[in-house]
């Protein structure tokens, strides 16, 4: 009775205290902030721009605003990053004292004491350009929908019983889903989304309405504290009306910006940053020769994605832009520099430019590529660039970070694009380095038949807005404005400037690290594209014979022909993928090992093809018998591998034993019955390939020993 009616106060009290207050803590607060050196808080790894990982740290507006509430009341916070599911159990169970971004729910009232929200956000269902017309969530009836697992709307979505719905512990894979078309909506909140989609690039992603689910059309985030700790939730409370509002707006001017996605996209300014608008022609420079993204066109006119951009800034801000021209992309950086113009639209910043220029939030994210003649060879590693010269476009920010990261180069420098890939053709360099869309850009109208990409770097190329350094008000103009672009409108700019969209573009690196003979397809294709005529037309239909065909070097690179499941290979690179997540963020997952107890006897009385049918048979029982979110391929002859993420001992060893009675129970043609024998283990820290596999083919020897058609789970 009394934690009820505490609950019941500090709901009360925090009711009251809306506007931002002086703290004033107790005597009972002081002692706890004093006895209590950590809190320990669960956090979302991958819920941009709140939460989420940059370059193996901990970043976002929530980690921000933590950092306000720590010099405000003097708590120090311990934080365990990890996917929504795991952050929600962890408080759950009481494994850590308070959890961000949680929604308030009746249900979850149980075990938390909710603060106040501090950011609302809208709703909204997003789709691919290909849906066809939106009319209601009965246009999603049978469609496949992705949501956040465990997500405060999860049982009322299940409940309606509507569609087929596809929990997803990354939003980061939920969003790339939506884009190639594995499922056909997310129902997900706005900024979340919208700031993946701008990151990455996702182009064929449009907004189609906004959610209601109880009333509720908003993800209403706050802090939880565990009902355990009905003191710390005191403190976190006041902490958070301590802070003032221009506190909070710089942290939503950093992170968020304006979130507007409909009406007239008009940003809310300051009366400074109004008056600013208001009172000056805001001058700019640019890259006169870096098509797609910006150039001068025939006439000598603004051209590319930049030029759109800055007509959607001057719908959005009511600005006026000039254009002061320059001869190249060093002299618009010197313009810069000296102050002869305010801002550059698509630059890269760098540890020397920052010395000169702000820089807004990175806006668009495009892979770096190498390019160089066809009869040249494939570019597997950097180090196969070693005493070759490679041109680079002059002031280039990506100069430095490969200077700096492969001091083993030898860059020419050029004075565009155009000046480089002709140096490739001539044989005067041996490749020339830049962005995959201006690169692509130029192969459509020249050097088809010459010149070929190669091979793609780590790096990327991240533009911003870079701003002069002594003008404070336009710069937080420009970042409020980045922040806030409309997806649509972003989309709409990159589809008309870029034909190469994320479902359609090569993936070299399978390309690369795929077989001799793949390669040597490959090879076959380009040749035979050089050959062929130039023509307009048979230039369209050359490249969509390339498309066609590198799909299938694509497929060939990663799926095993007979089962069409993943490959070894393509296994042990997502498998080394999932190791690095839960070493870094201490989850867990499963292995499992299966192998058809007496396979040889099926090809020796029935022969080699009747046997391949059992194994297609038992990839497709192995398909459908999993969660979207695990993974399966043939490992080699009739052994096959299952991983499965965030699974206990209890709940793999069920799973894998439905999947044992289902191929137990199936009627294999001309063969009849079948079994299957299973090695189950669970990832420890510390494990690499070879050791989990191992531990798992012990326990499929032990399954064996005991008599087969077992299911084994490793332990020590």
């Amino acid at each position: 009775m009394k934690t009820i009616l505490l609950h019941l106060f500090l709901l009360f009290y925090f009711s009251l205290h809306a506007l931002a207050q002086p703290l004033n803590f107790t005597k009972e607060e002081k002692e706890f902030i004093a006895t209590h050196p950590k809190i320990k808080i669960s956090m979302m790894q991958d819920y941009t721009p709140f939460t989420f990982v940059e370059e193996g740290k901990p970043v976002g507006f929530e980690h921000d605003l933590l950092e306000l509430i720590s010099k405000k009341s003097g708590l120090k916070f311990e934080k365990v990053m990890a996917s929504w599911s795991m952050v929600l159990n962890l408080f759950k169970e009481n494994k850590v004292d308070m959890i961000s971004s949680i929604s308030y729910t009746k249900q979850r009232a149980a075990f938390t004491f909710y603060t106040t929200s501090y950011y609302d956000i809208p709703i909204m269902i997003f789709l691919r350009d290909d849906f066809g017309t939106y009319d209601g969530l009965q246009s999603l009836k049978g469609k496949k929908v992705g949501i956040t697992k465990d997500i405060f709307y999860q049982k009322e979505l299940q409940d309606l019983a509507l569609f087929d719905l596809k929990p997803y512990t990354s939003l980061l894979d939920l969003t790339k889903d939506v884009s190639l078309g594995k499922i056909d909506a997310a129902i997900e909140n706005l900024t979340a989304i919208n700031y993946l989609i701008k990151k990455y690039g996702y182009t064929n992603i449009r907004l189609a309405d906004e959610f209601k689910v109880s009333d509720k059309t908003i993800e209403d985030l706050r802090f939880g504290v565990h009902f355990t700790q009905p003191v710390l939730g005191s403190i976190i409370q006041k902490s958070l009306d301590a802070i003032s509002k221009d506190e909070k707006n710089k942290l939503i001017n950093k992170w968020i910006g304006s979130i507007k996605e409909f009406g007239d996209q008009h940003i809310e300014l300051s009366e400074r940053e109004t008056a600013y608008i208001d009172g000056h022609v805001i001058q700019y420079c640019m890259d006169p020769n870096w098509l797609p993204f910006e150039g001068l066109d025939t006439k000598g006119e603004h051209s590319g994605m930049s030029s759109d951009f800055y007509k959607l800034f001057e719908k959005i801000l009511s600005a006026k832009f000039n254009l002061v021209k320059t001869s190249s992309w060093s002299q618009s950086l010197e313009y810069l520099k000296q102050k002869k113009c305010d801002i550059l639209m698509v630059s890269m910043e760098t540890p020397e430019r920052k010395k000169n220029f702000h820089f807004t939030d990175s806006y668009l994210e495009i892979p770096l590529v190498i390019a160089n003649k066809i009869d040249d060879a494939f570019i597997n590693e950097m180090s196969d660039l070693r005493g070759k010269k490679i041109g680079i476009t002059k002031g280039y920010g990506f100069v430095e970070t490969l200077k700096e990261k492969y001091p083993f180069l030898n860059i020419v420098e050029t004075h565009n694009i155009e000046e480089g890939l002709n140096k490739v053709k001539e044989g005067e360099i041996f490749a020339y380095i830049d962005a995959l869309a201006s690169i692509g850009h130029e192969f459509q109208t020249k050097y088809f038949g010459e010149l070929k990409i190669a091979g793609q770097l780590s790096e990327s190329l991240q533009l911003r807005v870079a701003v002069r350094n002594d003008d404070d008000i336009l710069f937080n103009i420009m970042q409020k404005t980045v922040k806030s672009i409309p997806s649509d409108m972003y989309r709409n700019i990159l589809n008309k400037w870029t034909s190469i969209r994320y479902e359609k573009s090569i993936d070299y690196s399978l390309v690369w690290k795929g077989s001799a003979g793949v390669v040597f397809i490959f090879c076959l294709i380009l040749y035979w594209n050089r050959k062929i005529a130039k023509s307009n037309e048979l230039l369209k239909q050359a490249q969509k014979d390339i498309e066609v065909k590198n799909k299938k070097l694509e497929r060939l690179a990663t799926i095993d022909k007979l089962t069409n499941l993943y490959n070894r290979r393509k296994l042990e690179e997502l498998l080394q993928l999932e190791i690095n997540r839960c070493e870094r963020f201490d989850c867990n997952f499963s292995l499992t090992i299966l192998d058809i107890d007496h396979f040889k006897e099926v090809n020796d009385t029935f022969g080699h093809q009747t046997g391949d049918n059992v194994l297609i048979e038992i990839a497709n029982i192995l398909r459908n018998s999993l969660r979207k979110t695990d993974f399966v391929g043939r490992y080699g002859g009739e052994e096959f591998i299952i991983v499965c993420f965030e699974s206990n001992e209890d709940e793999i060893v069920k799973v894998i034993n439905q999947i044992r009675k289902t191929i137990e129970n199936h009627d294999f043609e001309q063969v009849g019955t079948k079994t299957v024998s299973f090695g189950v283990t669970i990832f420890k820290q510390g494990d690499t390939i070879d050791t989990i596999i191992k531990r798992a083919d012990n326990a499929l020897y032990e399954a064996k020993e005991r008599g087969r058609n077992k299911v084994v789970l490793h332990k020590e």
